[in-house]
Parts: structure tokens; C-alpha cells; sequence
């Protein structure tokens, strides 16, 4: 597993251990959140006061390179002093790295699950899973997870807007539904910072749909071999 991998799921680990504040009903605890902050959801998450992107300069809509020689959005990949490494992972959403979500997919519109592809599927890969978290809504470390899918074919390169294909497992996420939940921040909040991630999985997610979000993350945790991302902001 390459070390942004690592990097990203150390995070991810340390964010499902303070998951035990609130009660699911089957036993399992999550951490409760501030309903004044998402007023028109059922599980709102604690806002960052601090937390501020400016479009103009945060987000400069392209793909700059890294120390390493990867480029943003793929973990896997090879440099420059490698020419015929093969291309790394990556993914396309609707919006481009930095870009502006299409209300369409929030809780202000059809609150639809975005449209996604995938190439370069790194040797191995039994299938795909899709996470997007609200990197600016965080409590104790958690980001806020509003969708987790896994069980995707990952010969398939692509998932159709709001489509849940035969086999996929979709988790509970933390608005207290199982699939997928739009962003919808504060009215007047600063922009939400959104992140997509696409992980490569080398074993099949052993799950049913509506177990916890936080379960559906232990396990993409320990049998990611590549995961790559796209980031958006929204506001209201």
C-alpha cells in the first residue's frame, strides 16, 4: 500500500475510534452532532467555526503535481524518471477538482447521487468502493460521511447517477439513511469543503446494506491497495 494510502486511512482509523456517542438502535454508538448546524437533517454534524476556502485561491481548478511526481487525484502512479510506468488510478466526477457541486446533488436539489468513473484499476483490484465525506463538518476528527458504496465491478469504469447496481452494498451514513445524502450546509455557512474518494479494494467487502458507515470504513481501511479523489465545495 502506497503512504498516501496510508496517510489518508491513519485519519480515517483515529476519526472511527470516537464513534461512540450515539446510539443506532442495533447496539452501535456513532457521535452525536449539533442540529442547529444542518437544520433540515436528522443527524447534523458540528461545524468548524474557523474552518474558510476561498474559491478564487484555494481552489484553482487544475491538477498541479506533487514532490513525488504523482498528480492530484491518483495515489498510484509512476514519476518522471519512469516513463513507462503505467498511468495512475484516477476518477472523474461531475465537477472538477476544486469546482463548484451542482445543486442537483444536494439536499437544494434532486439530492442524487453524482455520476463517477474509473480508469487505470491497479492489478489486483476485486472491487471498487466510493466514500464522500464533508471535510469541513468534523467532530472530534470525523469528517461527516454522507455516502459509502462498495461492491462495485471495478471492470465496470463507471457508475450511472443514482444507480445502485445488482450486488453493491450501501452503508448507513450519518444523516441516519442508507445510501447517498447530498451536501447541505448552513445557509450563509462558508463553502463546505467535499471530498470523493474511489477505492481499490483487493478483497470483497463482507457486509450488508445499512451496516455502519464507520464499519463499511474499518474494512476499505485494511484492503485498499490504491484510492484516489476529487474535491468540490458547496454553499447555501
Amino acid at each position: 500500500m502506497n503512504r498516501r494510502i496510508v496517510t489518508t486511512w491513519v485519519s480515517v482509523v483515529a476519526v472511527l475510534v470516537g464513534l461512540a456517542g450515539c446510539d443506532t438502535g442495533d447496539g452501535k454508538q456513532l457521535q452525536p452532532f449539533d442540529p442547529a448546524d444542518y437544520p433540515s437533517q436528522t443527524v447534523p454534524p458540528t461545524i468548524d467555526d474557523e474552518f474558510s476556502i476561498d474559491p478564487t485561491t484555494d481552489f484553482p481548478g487544475e491538477v498541479a503535481d506533487d514532490s513525488d511526481g504523482d498528480t492530484a487525484g491518483g495515489t498510484d502512479g509512476g514519476t518522471d524518471s519512469d516513463p513507462e510506468a503505467v498511468e495512475p488510478f484516477s476518477l472523474v466526477a461531475p465537477w472538477l477538482t476544486g469546482g463548484q457541486l451542482d445543486p442537483r446533488y444536494t439536499c437544494d436539489g434532486a439530492n442524487i447521487s453524482p455520476s463517477v468513473s474509473w480508469g487505470a484499476v491497479p492489478a489486483g483490484t476485486v472491487e471498487i468502493a466510493l466514500v464522500m465525506v464533508d471535510d469541513s463538518a468534523v467532530s472530534d476528527g470525523q469528517p461527516f460521511v454522507h455516502w459509502v458504496i462498495g461492491g462495485l465491478d471495478p471492470a465496470e469504469i463507471a457508475l450511472a447517477e443514482g444507480d445502485v447496481p445488482l450486488g453493491a452494498l450501501q452503508a448507513l451514513n450519518f444523516f441516519g439513511d442508507v445510501g447517498y445524502g447530498g451536501p447541505c450546509p448552513q445557509p450563509g455557512a462558508e463553502p463546505h469543503l467535499y471530498r470523493l474518494t474511489a477505492f481499490a479494494l483487493n478483497k470483497q467487502l463482507e457486509l450488508a446494506d445499512g451496516d455502519l458507515a464507520t464499519d463499511f470504513l474499518d474494512i476499505i481501511a485494511t484492503i485498499t491497495i490504491a484510492s484516489t479523489d476529487v474535491t468540490g465545495f458547496y454553499q447555501r
